[in-house]
């Protein structure tokens, strides 16, 4: 569920680059400066002049153009280090508490008006919602019935670096909004929108897909080690798909 992107710009790497793609154009034109006013700095001392005068006079070209270079280097730098500002690598995200543990995913039986399907009903959601299709076996899923007529409402894919070598790669080299723009992509996904993650930290973000019957609504959270997906069969109002992600990731969390 995770898909290789080769660019980030919301990561470190890419915070690099661009910091670079300030200071190198600066190292160059300062080189370019001093190279190019070599023979004005270093003008000889015409016969007859005082050779202290012309002395000073070298001294002052010669300061004049260090100075234009702390200028233009003064310039670049600040521009540099106002536009490093590289969101962390997933596995590197907190809870909004400041603390650096995250959650175990525990899918619970009930949260919320939803309750987990088991038995035949888990066995005909599955078949339903996967229509043939095998997943890795890296991914766990369940299924919400929320009003009890032992059809699904919810369906959940749950990866986890705890189990998956792949997700934890993942995790060390990307940002979460990385993550999102991946699996958001891959779904076809459109209106993404991010909202608040609560207690748990890290991101959650839900945008507008295409089911077999019109509209459904994705949403994903992730932390530092976590990536879930929940798709809303029903619901289209992205906010209250968020508002039900948010209890069912709270409830899941231990």
């Amino acid at each position: 569920m995770i898909v290789a992107s080769s660019l980030d710009p919301t990561s470190q790497a890419w915070a690099f680059g661009e910091t670079v793609g300030y200071l190198l154009p600066a190292a160059i034109g300062i080189g370019m400066l001093w190279r190019l006013t070599r023979a004005w700095r270093a003008q000889s001392t015409p016969p007859g002049s005082d050779p202290a005068q012309a002395s000073r006079g070298k001294r002052k070209r010669t300061w004049f153009i260090a100075g234009v270079s702390v200028f233009i280097a003064a310039v670049a730098g600040g521009k540099a280090f106002a536009e490093y500002n590289p969101e962390p690598r997933a596995f590197e995200t907190v809870a909004a508490d400041g603390t650096a543990e995250y959650p175990v995913i525990i899918l619970p039986e009930l949260f919320d008006r939803f309750r987990l399907l088991k038995g035949e009903d888990a066995t005909r959601a599955e078949t339903e919602a996967l229509a043939g299709r095998q997943l890795p076996h890296s991914l766990r899923t369940g299924y919400y019935d929320q009003d009890a007529d032992g059809s699904y409402d919810l369906f959940v894919l749950v990866t986890s670096a705890d189990w998956d070598p792949k997700v934890a790669e993942s995790k060390a080299t990307k940002s979460i909004s990385q993550e999102f723009r991946n699996v958001f992509a891959a779904a076809k996904a459109r209106d993404v929108t991010r909202f608040d993650p609560g207690r748990h930290g890290g991101g959650l973000g839900c945008g507008h897909v295409t089911g077999p019957d019109g509209d459904q609504t994705l949403c994903a959270w992730s932390d530092a080690a976590n990536l879930v997906l929940v798709r809303h069969v029903h619901e289209t109002d992205l906010a209250a798909a968020a508002r039900t992600t948010l209890a069912l990731r709270d409830a899941a969390s231990s």
